[in-house]
């Protein structure tokens, strides 16, 4: 009998080496699919976003700054188109002309004419590999169509806005200006730069390899939104006007600088502001610093006498005085604290009424009557009278003036604030002096816009503020007489209009050092109103530190008369027809 075979055993190890195989197998293909998947799946899917990220441009585009214009439309500030060529200079190497391969330099050639350059100069900006490159800015719509009729392989343009000012320096110190890279620097453009700038849109676009936008791709727009216009209340006609009489007595009078004032009364619409010198905020860089914004609304000056008007009117309103009240004036006159106050030329005692005084433009005579009111009732009737805060203008760099409180008054302070000195203000404060006074005592806010106009074109007025009542209506008609007696026959008989009644007062102050050190100069100026029977504007002028001639009655005052006659002509108010109830000046 033949012996039985034993049949092997699989040993533990075996079986441990062949489950691992298994493992590792199994590990093997899940691996593998898993990889096949994310090849097939999420890794193209990683790709194909990468190259639309490479194909997808976004481009500004930019929002319309809004225009600014003068109340009759007349644009004084606008925006107007430019482009900017640029070069994908990859594309630019391709470029054929008659199948003839050309590239740079071709390119640079065609390109010369439209240019006006050399092709010398554009060749470097059009060769390398560069996929974007500026290669000429600033050029207008015209020139940009005519390279784009040229159909150079790579050339592009992109548009954007540059200001314009093509009322060149008229307005020019009110306008403003925008720096090189847009940003509002003075004026209106940075009061309203909110308004006028509107919001930049943007749109997202796919490129094609040359650049090209590939109409079935991914194309986003958000459209932008265009800025707000502004319409200003300022008659271009007198401004054009008054900057010409104000430039031409600053070189006359050898002045630092002047300005004219024109203000319509009842309403507080600034018709005219000019300063001399002026600005062409299409070449602000042309003058000085100082020079490109508006001294009227910056500067600050001793008024002097042209705030002897709110005394009187102060006076007037709290029954203190009465215009024909009479008054012994001496050349000097010295106060219980032994300051002492003069006139401006020595003169023996006068018999002058308080009409008298004011048209003498008497400090001693003014001190006499002025003296009735407390230090409180100055320093209220000067802050409401608008002494010591800025208007509601709004203008960069505005100031208030200063008036300090009445409890900070020195001895002497307390009585040259009665004659405009120990304070200071700007020259629109002083034309709305007058402007209150010939409104019936009434003050109206000043303002500078009338509205802004929507990018539609329509006007959304501009709220006016609201009047507040400083002297009583008799107290301000008073007053009025008397400053129409001013012009008839005291110190500013050189404002008189021909055919027309006018009420005024001149003024003639000390003008401060710059460092401080006391004063060094005078501030001749000239407020009036004209017709004085029915006022419908308040004018004023200054003139800062003039070396030939500084009385207010001889420096400004003519200015007055020729820019008041022009409104009269330009507005078409016919003469007067009644004759001044003036009060009497003297007595015996």
């Amino acid at each position: 009998m033949a012996p039985r075979t034993r049949k092997a055993k699989k040993t533990p190890n075996l079986r441990r080496r062949v489950a691992v195989i298994a493992a590792f197998s199994a590990l093997v293909l899940v691996i593998t699919g898993v990889r096949l998947i994310s090849i097939q799946g999420m890794d193209s899917m990683k790709l194909a976003e990468q190259a639309l990220a490479n194909r997808l441009v976004t481009r500004t585009l930019p929002a319309d700054r809004g225009q600014i214009v003068a109340s009759d439309g007349t644009v004084l500030a606008d925006s107007v188109s430019r482009y900017q060529v640029v070069a994908d200079q990859q594309n630019v190497a391709q470029y054929t002309v008659d199948g003839k391969l050309v590239g740079a330099w071709g390119a640079a050639e065609a390109l010369a004419g439209p240019l006006d350059t050399d092709p010398g100069l554009l060749y470097p900006e059009l060769v390398g590999d560069k996929r974007w490159n500026p290669v000429a800015k600033g050029l207008t719509s015209e020139t940009w169509r005519e390279i784009d009729d040229l159909g150079i392989l790579g050339i592009s343009a992109e548009e954007y806005a540059v200001r314009s000012y093509p009322s060149g320096a008229i307005a020019g110190n009110l306008v403003g200006f925008l720096s090189s890279d847009g940003q509002a620097q003075a004026g209106l453009e940075l009061s309203f730069d909110e308004e006028l700038s509107g919001r930049d849109g943007k749109q997202q676009y796919e490129r094609g390899a040359r650049g090209e936008i590939i109409p079935l791709g991914d194309n986003n727009i958000e459209n932008a939104v265009d800025g707000s216009g502004i319409r200003t209340t300022i008659n271009p006609a007198m401004q054009y006007y008054a900057q010409q009489a104000i430039e031409e007595q600053v070189k006359a009078r050898k002045a630092e600088s002047g300005s004219i004032v024109i203000e319509e009364i009842g309403t507080g619409r600034i018709i005219t502001a000019a300063d001399a010198p002026t600005v062409d905020p299409n070449n602000p860089g042309k003058v000085d610093g100082d020079d490109r914004g508006s001294r009227i609304f910056t500067d600050v000056f001793e008024p002097g006498s042209t705030a002897k008007m709110v005394t009187a009117a102060a006076l007037l309103d709290q029954g203190l005085v009465t215009p024909d009240q009479e008054f012994t004036v001496p050349d000097t006159w010295k106060a219980p604290n032994d300051e002492e106050f003069r006139d401006s030329s020595p003169h023996p005692d006068q018999k002058l009424t308080f009409a008298g005084i004011l048209a003498e433009s008497s400090n001693t005579g003014t001190i006499l009557a002025g003296q009735a009111l407390t230090e409180a009732q100055r320093y209220e009737y000067l802050k409401k009278f608008g002494f010591g805060s800025k208007s509601a203008v709004g203008f960069p760099g505005e100031t208030g003036g200063i008036l300090h409180p009445y409890a900070d008054w020195d001895g002497r302070t307390k009585y040259t604030v009665m004659f405009g000195q120990g304070m200071a203000a700007n020259a629109l404060q002083t034309t709305s002096v007058i402007a209150t006074i010939a409104n019936g005592g009434v003050s109206v806010p000043a303002r500078l816009v009338d509205g802004t106009i929507s990018p539609s074109g329509r006007t959304i007025p501009v709220p006016a503020g609201e009047p507040t009542r400083v002297v009583s209506e008799k107290a301000a008609d008073q007053t009025l007489a008397m400053l129409e007696g001013v012009v008839a026959e005291g110190t500013g008989k050189s404002a008189a209009v021909s055919g027309y009644r006018v009420a005024g007062k001149t003024g003639t102050a000390q003008a401060p050092a710059a460092d401080g050190s006391g004063y060094d100069g005078y501030t001749a100026s000239f407020v009036g109103v004209i017709p004085a029977e029915d006022p419908k504007f308040a004018i004023s002028v200054t003139l800062q530190r003039p070396r030939d001639g500084y009385y207010g009655g001889t420096a400004a005052a003519p200015v007055f008369s020729d820019v008041a006659g022009f409104a009269m002509r330009h507005y078409k108010i016919p003469p007067s027809t009644e004759q001044p109830q003036l009060p009497p000046r003297e007595w015996k």
